[in-house]
């Protein structure tokens, strides 16, 4: 039987490296629900790893990821009930993503990964997307202003960029745009969720909030079973590349961060939960 594999998905600078450096710490330090599998070690990438974890055990920032140097990573996992599962990077440095969107090409190897995929990590970084207000709207309230010049924006607004990928890797995947059944299940991580004062709001209320018609999309493609929406930080915090914070220095990495699950407001010192959650829909 094959050991169902889980795509972690997530452009530049979406929280992706912190994320990856904090949860392969927590399974070598702190293996709670889930646990790199015996014998399979060799397959995850420790250079990389550790030179995330080196930086956050001095209390600063990982240095950005260069594409062209780890271009994926794969984690072996198995959870308490003793489920296997390849967790899968398969562009650790965000930028083949990137150009899957702007090319509108999809590689061999892309492909292949997507149609053998059971389940989709996506990273949101609200605070780093783009949106447009409603012009229409807004002309239609004052008629009397009109643009001096036809004003074209050379970035896509987020609503439309996630929309536009999400509907790529679904054809590519073979999943049917309009079949809510034929789809994965899909957990979406809003990172550096610290950056936002959200007391009070679940995570989906963010999102909603922030890039409603984003959200309206996939409230309408998923099933309501196979959608998850989680608020994470992976650092708990802001650090810098020479903010030798405390906190990392003396009580290690593994005891920062948490995550706000779906449907909920508290903070969860879980970094494992969203993937916990895609091993229950995918076993």
């Amino acid at each position: 039987m094959r050991t169902p594999e889980i795509l972690l998905l997530g452009g530049p600078n979406s929280g992706k490296t912190h994320y990856a450096g904090q949860l392969y710490g927590r399974l070598k330090r702190r293996p709670k629900n889930l646990k790199i599998r015996s014998g399979d070690g060799s397959s995850v990438n420790l250079t990389a790893l550790e030179g995330v974890l080196t930086n956050l055990e001095d209390g600063n920032a990982a240095e950005h990821t260069p594409s062209e140097q780890y271009d994926q990573i794969l984690f072996p996992l198995v959870d308490s009930k003793n489920n296997e599962l390849d967790l899968y990077w398969p562009d650790y440095g965000g930028e083949q993503l990137k150009l899957l969107f702007q090319q509108r090409e999809v590689p061999a190897a892309w492909r292949e990964r997507l149609e053998s995929s059971n389940g989709w990590l996506l990273f949101i970084r609200l605070s780093s997307e783009t949106t447009y207000p409603d012009a229409i709207a807004k002309l239609a309230s004052l008629p009397e202003q009109r643009p001096e010049k036809n004003l074209r924006q050379e970035t896509w607004d987020a609503n439309a960029y996630w929309i536009e990928l999400l509907q790529i890797l679904c054809s590519v995947a073979n999943y049917g745009i309009t079949s809510k059944e034929s789809k994965p299940p899909l957990a979406i991580l809003l990172s550096c969720f610290d950056e936002y004062r959200t007391e009070g709001k679940e995570p989906k209320d963010v999102l909603k909030e922030t890039l409603p018609l984003f959200y309206k999309f996939i409230s309408s493609n998923w099933l309501e079973s196979n959608l998850s929406i989680w608020g994470v930080s992976a650092l708990g915090k802001s650090l810098s590349h020479d903010s030798n914070d405390d906190d990392f220095i003396d009580d290690g990495p593994e005891y920062q961060g948490w995550v706000i699950p779906h449907n909920e407001t508290y903070e969860n010192t879980d970094l494992t939960a969203p993937i916990c959650w895609l091993i229950d829909k995918t076993t």
